[in-house]
């Protein structure tokens, strides 16, 4: 759930900024899925400015293995950018386990 993450954030002294109002019920692969903004967009901007990277279920079953560390990676197309917002139509984003 979202209100997980932002705890485990707070638990080391860092922030995870995407706030929604249904915070503690929302899964983090529907807020990546749809692209939310929540109340802090404008400040923080949209959940896809704060992923690195993404597990992804493809249609055929394979999995596509996409987490990064770096923020800026130059080696090819950036597919975590088609997946965030896609709706689940390529394919569906994995939850962390």
């Amino acid at each position: 759930m979202l209100e997980a993450i932002q705890q485990a954030a707070e638990t080391v002294d860092r922030l995870f900024p995407l706030s929604l109002g249904a915070q503690g019920s929302c899964q983090i692969g529907g807020n990546l899925s749809t692209n939310a903004g929540g109340t802090s967009v404008l400040a923080y901007g949209n959940v896809r400015d704060m992923v690195l990277g993404l597990e992804v279920v493809l249609p055929d079953g394979r999995i596509m293995h996409g987490l990064r560390s770096l923020r800026k990676d130059n080696t090819g197309y950036d597919l975590k950018h088609l997946f965030v917002g896609a709706e689940g139509t390529l394919g569906i984003i994995r939850q962390p386990l």
